[in-house]
């Protein structure tokens, strides 16, 4: 089957192999039905957890995070790497763009790789001021992008230079450790640090999705920028390109608002693969919006 073919069947498989709350199985074990009790030898659960022959989780295998447990968590109808506030497979928070990780991205100032799990740029060689990331082009516009994300907006402004900002806002070269530890776990659509193209039925908007710079940002808000802040993209360093004229799904982009000459067939950017038709990857890799992106480490 084609990759592109492939990637279309794996929207409507995902919806029905991974987490639906009245999962059949026509396998061995028999119907499985809603309330999780499962009938026959399967044993299935209703929630997509199902075990033995005819367990109705199918080729979904559930883990521990919300976002890698085959369930709709927060009731949106978008399962795991389908829904747009799912980061990765350790992410515990289904509900919003925070990770529920402990100890991720809590510095509200320094925004490193986003994606990576902690924070601080240590491990990763990614760092820049947040007000690079939220566009501000001098100190004045820092300091007022900054008032509801810090308690000194005014001390934290004083220290911006634009200049050492990562290119195309700043002057400032992305490290090269950066783009190899951040660039591969980092989904389509999204840069190393965050800022992301989000989709819903009334468009889409480069918003910054870290809890520490929008902690009211959820995808209920993503056009009002009083709780969704929008941001500069970091070209050099992420999941590339979404949207647009691209056949490459944003997070909570609905498959049918692509371009025509898509033929409604979404691709993944380059250096990625489709997930397969149950909305799986390959070890070590993450079913993000359709395309296997890295684990977090």
């Amino acid at each position: 089957m084609g990759k592109r073919l492939l990637f279309v069947c794996l929207v409507a498989a995902a919806m029905v192999s991974c987490g639906g709350k009245n999962n059949s199985n026509d396998s061995t074990g028999g119907d499985a039905n809603g309330d999780g009790t499962g009938n026959g030898d399967g044993g299935g659960n209703g929630d997509g957890t199902g075990t033995g022959d005819g367990g109705g989780g199918g080729a979904c295998t559930p883990q521990q995070a919300q976002c890698n447990n085959c369930v709709d968590d927060d009731g949106d109808t978008k399962i795991d790497g389908f829904d747009p506030e799912c980061t990765g497979p350790l992410d515990n928070d289904e509900s919003s763009f925070a990770t529920g990780i402990p100890g991720d991205n809590k510095d509200a100032i320094n925004q490193d790789c986003f994606f990576d799990g902690d924070s601080g740029a240590g491990n990763d060689g990614c760092n820049q001021h947040v007000c690079c990331l939220l566009g501000a082009t001098n100190t004045t516009q820092c300091k007022a992008k900054l008032v509801g994300i810090v308690n000194n907006p005014d001390q934290e402004g004083n220290k911006y230079d634009v200049t050492k900002c990562f290119m195309p806002l700043g002057n400032a070269q992305v490290p090269q450790q950066c783009k190899d530890v951040c660039g591969p776990i980092t989904p389509p659509g999204c840069d190393c640090f965050g800022c992301c193209t989000v989709c819903d039925a009334a468009g889409c908007v480069d918003i910054a999705i870290n809890p520490a710079t929008a902690p009211n940002c959820d995808e209920t808000t993503i056009h009002d920028p009083s709780k969704c802040p929008t941001c500069v993209k970091v070209a050099d360093c992420g999941g590339g390109d979404c949207g647009g004229s691209t056949c490459v799904l944003c997070p909570g982009q609905d498959p049918g608002s692509l371009p025509p000459e898509c033929n409604g067939m979404p691709t993944c950017p380059t250096g990625t693969v489709p997930c397969d038709a149950n909305g799986q990857c390959a070890e070590g890799a993450f079913c993000s919006n359709g395309c296997c992106i890295g684990i977090i480490q």
